[in-house]
């Protein structure tokens, strides 16, 4: 190996040794702290009942984010409702039983969260 193309090599590691982190600001902690969601669910003649609270700046949207993926990630979403009670938001709807269950619904809470920081660890309890 020549000496310039050891030199080319140290100094593009060094470069990314002392390079900073990325990470994300204060003010995105603090908005990915805010998000949260809990999930409760139970079985009818016509698939899985759903029912969510949502809170933090990702729910916005009346729900439409969420209901994107839910399509994308769940199939057919059926009797979909979203409101709010004070800052806090609602869903209800119904899926038709699939082999995935409810991790459908966990990942497009995930997948909906994404911009203002994922929510992560949300389960959906029979409730």
């Amino acid at each position: 190996m020549k000496i310039s193309t050891l030199s080319t090599v140290l100094s593009a590691l060094t470069t990314l040794a002392l390079a900073t982190p990325i990470v994300g600001t204060v003010q995105d902690l603090d908005i990915r702290a805010t998000n949260g969601a809990s999930c409760r669910k139970k079985g009818s003649d016509r698939g899985m009942q759903y029912n969510l609270d949502t809170w933090g700046s990702w729910d916005d949207d009346w729900g439409r984010g969420f209901l994107d993926n839910l399509r994308g990630r769940c199939g057919t979403i059926s009797s979909w409702g979203f409101w709010y009670t004070g800052d806090q938001g609602h869903a209800s709807f119904v899926i038709a039983f699939t082999s995935d269950g409810h991790h459908c619904v966990e990942d497009a809470l995930w997948l909906a969260s994404q911009a203002t920081g994922a929510i992560w660890g949300v389960e959906c309890y029979y409730g």
